[in-house]
């Protein structure tokens, strides 16, 4: 999270389909259709990045896999009516993180319900893909938890997912402007909080 994380919002994957392949588009159907032959095979196309996602925004391995099956599920449900508009991974990847944002988001109002206190601690990873986290004076985890919830979500979704703002507005229900802004400000919220561990040089505890 040192110049991935705290420099400016990058762009998405370039997707190298942006629309579905003629046999993704019929595979999907089928299996909508409850084919079983052709239900196996979309969960275990989609397996990777469904599991990927949801260990990025649940830090209990147990959790992640519940999560990842809820997930699964909802994307079979959701075969019959992929219309191909977007890449089969892509579709996924949006149902995935909707289901993943949606059980986050519930548990955090349970344990608030239940310790009488709307600020109930983040449910975020202990880190995230690829982030550099050794080099900073504490653990990512614990910067993100000092955010409000929408500006660490959408960073994870865009630094460690990899979304673009687009397609983070969609899969957040926001708009575009609402994204970027969010972005903008856990940016910055995150820099300035290295920046005065460093100051007074805080150490990364065991």
């Amino acid at each position: 999270m040192s110049a991935r994380v705290l420099g400016r919002p990058r762009p998405g994957p370039d997707e190298a389909a942006v629309v579905a392949s003629p046999l993704d588009l019929d595979r999907a159907r089928r299996a909508g259709a409850g084919e079983p032959a052709a239900q196996a095979w979309l969960v275990m196309e989609l397996l990777p990045s469904v599991r990927r996602i949801t260990r990025v925004f649940l830090k209990s391995s147990a959790d992640a896999d519940d999560v990842a099956q809820l997930a699964l599920l909802a994307i079979l449900r959701s075969a019959a009516s992929y219309r191909g508009e977007a890449s089969l991974a892509t579709w996924g990847r949006r149902i995935a993180v909707r289901t993943a944002l949606k059980y986050v988001r519930a548990r955090r109002q349970r344990e608030a319900l239940i310790a009488g206190d709307e600020s109930a601690a983040d449910d975020v990873p202990a880190s995230s893909p690829g982030r550099p986290a050794e080099a900073l004076p504490r653990h990512v985890r614990e910067y993100l938890d000092e955010l409000p919830e929408a500006q660490a979500e959408v960073i994870l979704l865009h630094v460690a997912l990899e979304h673009t703002v687009d397609e983070i507005a969609e899969m957040t229900e926001v708009s575009r402007d609402t994204v970027k802004s969010r972005l903008r400000l856990g940016i910055e919220a995150l820099r300035k909080q290295v920046r005065q561990d460093i100051a007074v040089g805080r150490r990364r505890s065991a």
